[in-house]
């Protein structure tokens, strides 16, 4: 499991004075490309490889709220794939500075290949490195469906 420690800035807050909802969103995703990048997994190389990740679903459930200058810690768990990896799922779990669960954002997508602009399977060089990734016991083989135009 990896895990990304980010502090609450100013940007961060709504009117109530705590993270706004947007924020989980960011952080989780800044968590996601990190950990990716620690793989061999750069943006800069997925794009050199023609692929790009895409989100197509998300939600976040909340439990907690997070101040201002406090530090909320991701982390970033693979939690599923379909069987060619061509489809992805990742949780987010998010801790407050005590340790608390503040918040889980689920995440779907999928990787696209740049030139054609359609869904597909990762190079073999980027399966590879997939493939090392720990799954967790509860990984989830998703199901796609073929039928979306």
């Amino acid at each position: 499991m990896f895990e990304k420690t980010i502090e609450v800035r100013w940007s961060d807050l709504d009117a109530n004075q705590h993270v706004t909802h947007t924020a989980y969103a960011t952080f989780a995703t800044h968590a996601r490309v990190s950990w990716m990048c620690t793989t061999g997994c750069s943006i800069e190389r997925l794009l050199t490889l023609g692929f790009s990740a895409i989100l197509l679903k998300e939600h976040t459930e909340y439990y907690r709220e997070i101040f201002l200058s406090e530090k909320a810690t991701v982390k970033v768990i693979f939690a599923g794939s379909s069987v060619d990896y061509a489809h992805w799922k990742f949780i987010h779990e998010i801790y407050k500075s005590d340790g608390k669960l503040a918040a889980i954002n689920t995440v779907y997508g999928a990787w696209m290949n740049t030139a054609t602009r359609k869904i597909a399977i990762p190079p073999k060089e980027f399966l590879d490195l997939i493939e090392e990734v720990p799954h967790p016991a509860d990984f989830e083989i998703i199901a796609t469906n073929k039928s979306r135009k």
